[in-house]
């Protein structure tokens, strides 16, 4: 294994070829690295923040984090057989720029399938909290997210280039036989593992759902955008401290070609209680929807809230393939019952499934 994939890797004499080569050193050097310990619950990834000492530290970064793969075996080998490691670089790499969604800056990167290798080098982003999945958003930080999501679908709205720089070339046919098939596989398990804890309507809906994920996936018609796919509070860092970016996004593991509801939709339905989400959201689609047209995408509300419904789906779907497909622990099964719960009673809420037949 490549040292540099684990925390052990990162050192000050690699440090200073990465900072030397993106212009960040300007002749000072990283003289010590400390790791500082593991940030979040790692589900398919796993992430550690580093803090360096410089022998100038003026105007130079504190720390960094690092990316690495998850440290459970089984995660770690199905994050690179589906090419969640891959997709993840090769946002960095070659999407990042070409969109306004705030992400952060990354300094090195390596990805090599054939040896399981794989690391991020990244900004740390002082100053901001993550988002809670099990607590949810309020409306301001829900709003900003919204608005965010804006950031990245409107500059490569209905961009052609999308499906093989995203998409690696599958057929819809072939998209949509692979979901309906990954859904079908992994249903049983995650009922098994999470059913005696979801609400009885929603334990239907995921039986109910089985069939139909194949035309889900071949959608309304909408254009397509770069999505996110996991847009949820845990993948959001919010600025807390004056200076701080209001928000920043992360994760890109799940990055696709797409229709955009499909991104605001998971936001929302994944981020308040049932009550309170059907409250909120007719407003926060709209403001959505206003932002697009004010950034020259040609979308009705009513196009907009079509796409929205069927984009409710998407949380059901995602439940439930990750429960299986990601790391167990206790914390991640917790978010796991409550995206299902949710999730679920906004597609059924909706109507989302009188879309698909």
């Amino acid at each position: 294994m490549d040292r540099r994939c684990t925390p052990e890797g990162i050192d000050a004499p690699w440090l200073n070829e990465v900072f030397t080569t993106s212009g960040i050193a300007q002749g000072a050097t990283v003289t010590a690295v400390e790791f500082l310990g593991v940030i979040g619950t790692g589900q398919t990834g796993s992430n550690g923040r580093f803090a360096l000492t410089w022998d100038d530290p003026t105007g130079r970064p504190a720390s960094l984090v690092a990316k690495f793969p998850s440290s459970d075996p089984d995660a770690r080998v199905t994050a690179f057989s589906n090419g969640s490691y891959l997709r993840e670089w090769n946002f960095y790499a070659n999407i990042a720029d070409t969109v306004a969604m705030r992400t952060p800056r990354v300094h090195a990167s390596h990805f090599d399938a054939d040896g399981q290798h794989f690391v991020l080098l990244m900004d740390d982003i002082v100053g901001a909290e993550q988002g809670d999945q099990i607590a949810g958003l309020t409306l301001d930080d829900a709003a900003l997210a919204v608005a965010e999501a804006v950031q990245l679908h409107a500059p490569r709205w209905a961009d052609p280039a999308l499906s093989m720089l995203l998409g690696g070339g599958l057929s819809m046919e072939e998209r949509s036989f692979g979901l309906g098939m990954a859904y079908a596989a992994t249903r049983d398990g995650f009922l098994a593992r999470l059913g005696h804890r979801l609400d009885t309507d929603v334990v239907q809906f995921v039986h109910d759902l089985t069939p139909l994920v194949p035309a889900w996936v071949q959608g309304l018609g909408a254009p397509n955008t770069v999505v996110h796919m996991d847009y949820r509070p845990d993948n959001v860092m919010f600025g807390r401290q004056p200076g701080a970016a209001p928000i920043v996004v992360v994760d890109w593991q799940t990055v696709s070609d797409g229709p955009a509801l499909t991104d605001v939709a998971y936001l929302l339905g994944g981020s308040f209680e049932p009550a309170r989400r059907a409250e909120v959201e007719h407003d926060l689609v709209e403001m959505y929807q206003q932002g697009l047209v004010a950034s020259g995408v040609d979308y009705t509300f009513d196009e907009c809230w079509r796409d929205y419904r069927f984009g409710a789906v998407w949380g059901v779907v995602m439940t439930v393939i990750a429960t299986m497909y990601a790391a167990e622990t206790e914390r991640g099964n917790d978010m796991l019952v409550a995206m299902a719960n949710r999730h679920g009673h906004h597609a059924l809420d909706l109507d989302a499934m009188e879309l698909l037949r």
